[in-house]
């Protein structure tokens, strides 16, 4: 039988909701294209009197629209409106995947599930394509862990990433209907790959979120189980995963800042060939313990350097950094002489990372979490021995905030509006003299200071209300992916501007929307709550 017309457009309406959730990690262009094409499908469609009634009785649309309301009314105080205009193009999706999705045809589990299959299919193309960049199979290669995204940030990346092993959890162990043995081998391989790749992106922002998220969602699940023995085996992790994390943590510093005892007079001063040894007993950086300006002869380092690679030793590795400081480094890390029997002691493997800029042998193991949190010791440390935080992205990220604060206090009130925001931080960066490079100034990298900044404190109380009410008002509040995401969601708040990209406004409105005005997603209860979930909840 052939479809009608509204058959028609609810198939457009659905086949672009799966591409656009195909297109979030791996293409900004195509998603955005798709996102327009749903928007043509919606306005085709017309029934546009029955689509305001649906507007008009969710509140909890109302309010989360309001987000949007509140950047185009930040335009009355902005005078640089073509940022302002720029701003309120990104939050485009704010607006229209809300009103789209809840005044089209409701979606069933089945195809919302559907929607969610595709897209973790999207995202493990995206990481198998990075990895096949790591291998040398994809041209250029991957001098560092940011390269490993190659569609999109990889911060956005990890964000879906966490997202992928929730929609994971949530198939594997909480759905009650039936699942086809490829889409339950499917979440089984994601669940165990996932976990592995953010440790290859080395994301410590993709770790950590995932850990919160998991210490959330089990401190939530407490509130779901009355058997005492259960309730007490998930309060066990609940326990140890801060605790662990706040050890690890300690440990790591520790160790950092465990040196070699230096005693000045006794150091020698010739290498075994007997050319003099320079030594900087002043200079205090150290890698791995040891510090890093003593014991360097550069006649055998460059002499031996050049006989063993084609990268001179005055010029600069393939990322950008010389060669020079990255050998002395690396030898350092190593416990060993920067003399030509230091040089004679590396491997060939070895020798090809620091052409590749690698500056300490513990980064050239992947799948360890511990050379990603060296790597923000090192960075802080080297900030408190006077070098520039440019290019050093955990210090940036507290000068961001230190810059934020200052601008967001000063007008608590209203806000500068959301078109002055860059000019604003412009300006701070000048009056102080940031030690930052140009290219490296940049906004807050906290969506919540940004709130703060744009609109003062009634618009970021605004912008939570919006934010947190559509979870009650739609009876969401017990659904296990809207409430998981909703926290990945503001968690990622922290640490970054999620909304302030078009894609990482896409993404969260995205799927804000299709969890909290879409079908539920409900947590494994206990009889004692006699609420049965439906045996096929795609019925």
């Amino acid at each position: 039988m052939p479809l009608n017309r509204l058959q028609i457009h609810q198939r457009v309406y659905e086949y672009c909701l799966i591409l656009i959730a195909v297109s979030l990690p791996l293409s900004i262009f195509t998603s955005s294209m798709f996102q327009l094409l749903l928007l043509l499908n919606w306005l085709v469609e017309l029934r546009f009197r029955e689509k305001w009634r649906l507007v008009r009785a969710n509140r909890g649309l109302q309010l989360f629209l309001l987000i949007f309301a509140l950047h185009a009314l930040g335009l009355l105080w902005s005078t640089d409106l073509n940022y302002a205009l720029s701003d309120i193009k990104i939050k485009l999706p704010l607006i229209s995947f809300p009103v789209i999705i809840v005044t089209s045809k409701a979606l069933n589990p089945k195809q919302l599930r559907r929607i969610l299959l595709f897209f973790s299919l999207g995202v493990l193309s995206a990481s198998i394509a990075s990895v096949m960049k790591l291998a040398g199979w994809i041209q250029g290669g991957a001098e560092g862990y940011r390269d490993l995204s190659l569609f999109i940030s990889h911060i956005r990346f990890s964000l879906m990433i966490v997202l992928v092993l929730l929609i994971s959890v949530y198939y594997l162990f909480l759905y009650k209907g039936s699942l086809p043995w490829a889409e339950k081998a499917l979440y089984a391989v994601l669940l165990i790959w996932f976990p592995i790749f953010l440790l290859l992106l080395r994301s410590l922002t993709g770790i950590a979120l995932t850990g919160l998220l998991a210490f959330f969602l089990l401190l939530r699940a407490l509130f779901e189980i009355r058997d005492p023995v259960i309730r007490f085996m998930v309060l066990v992790p609940i326990s140890i995963l801060p605790l662990f994390s706040l050890l690890y943590l300690n440990h790591s510093i520790e160790k950092f800042y465990t040196l070699d005892e230096l005693v000045i007079g006794e150091l020698a001063t010739q290498t075994q060939e007997g050319n003099p040894y320079k030594h900087l007993e002043g200079n205090r950086e150290v890698e791995n313990g040891h510090y890093t300006w003593i014991y360097v002869c550069d006649k055998e380092l460059e002499r031996e350097w050049n006989r063993l690679s084609d990268i001179g030793y005055h010029e600069n590795a393939t990322n950008g950094r010389s060669v020079k400081v990255t050998l002395i480094r690396f030898l350092t890390s190593k416990n060993l002489r920067k003399d030509a029997a230091g040089v004679q002691a590396l491997s060939s493997e070895e020798i090809s990372a620091i052409e590749k800029g690698v500056a300490n042998h513990i980064y050239m193991k992947r799948f360890r979490l511990y050379p990603r949190i060296y790597e923000v010791i090192w960075e802080i440390d080297r900030y408190k021995l006077g070098y520039t935080p440019s290019s050093k992205s955990v210090v940036q990220r507290y000068l961001y905030l230190q810059a934020g604060w200052s601008i967001a206090r000063d007008h608590l009130l209203v806000g500068v509006g959301n078109g002055d925001v860059a000019q604003e931080f412009r300006d701070y960066y000048n009056s102080v003299d940031s030690p930052l490079e140009e290219k490296w100034r940049l906004r807050a990298h906290n969506q919540y200071l940004t709130f703060l900044i744009s609109f003062g404190i009634p618009g970021l109380l605004l912008f939570l209300v919006a934010l947190l009410a559509p979870l009650f008002l739609a009876g969401r509040k017990r659904s296990f992916m809207a409430l998981g995401f909703l926290i990945l969601f503001m968690l990622s708040m922290l640490t970054e501007d999620t909304l302030e990209t078009a894609t990482g406004a896409g993404f969260a409105a995205f799927f804000y929307c299709l969890f909290v005005f879409g079908p539920d997603f409900p947590w494994l209860r206990s009889k004692s709550f006699n609420s049965p979930i439906p045996s096929d909840p795609d019925a």
